[in-house]
């Protein structure tokens, strides 16, 4: 696996999103360019040095991992009175092997790394459903 396939394999993905969930072309023009489209739904951050922090955690996710990511978005989630800030990164993994797994599902559902940005050091891996709003895809579970 080259990062070329991986670059290619993005691109499938993106477009996949892109018809099925009739998105905006903001992700793979992003991606085209060089760029990571995100997305962040958070009005009052409270973490320090939140764009650097962002930027080290995909960065790691891209090094560490030998992953490609071509988008994320960040959501804030109120569990049991404690607010997160949730950092979802959709990307194509090193295993070509995995490919198909990590890639939309007839459910609706792709392959994420999320972070809590209060304790970034604990990635989650998981099988998330999407949709869109606005042109845009988000998670909805």
């Amino acid at each position: 696996m080259t990062k070329e396939e991986q670059r290619n394999e993005a691109i499938y993905r993106i477009k996949e999103l892109t018809k099925k969930f009739n998105l905006n072309s903001n992700m793979l023009d992003f991606f085209e360019n060089g760029k990571i489209y995100g997305l962040d739904y958070v009005e009052d951050s409270k973490i320090k040095d939140r764009n650097k922090l962002i930027s080290s955690i995909i960065a790691e996710c891209q090094n560490k991992y030998n992953s490609i990511v071509y988008y994320y978005f960040i959501i804030d989630v109120n569990i049991e009175g404690y607010n997160l800030e949730i950092l979802n990164i959709f990307y194509v993994g090193q295993y070509k092997e995995d490919w198909e797994n990590e890639r939309l599902s007839k459910d609706n559902e792709v392959y994420i790394r999320s972070y809590e940005l209060g304790s970034p050091n604990y990635p989650e891996l998981s099988f998330v459903k999407v949709n869109s709003v606005d042109g845009n895809l988000i998670r909805i579970s």
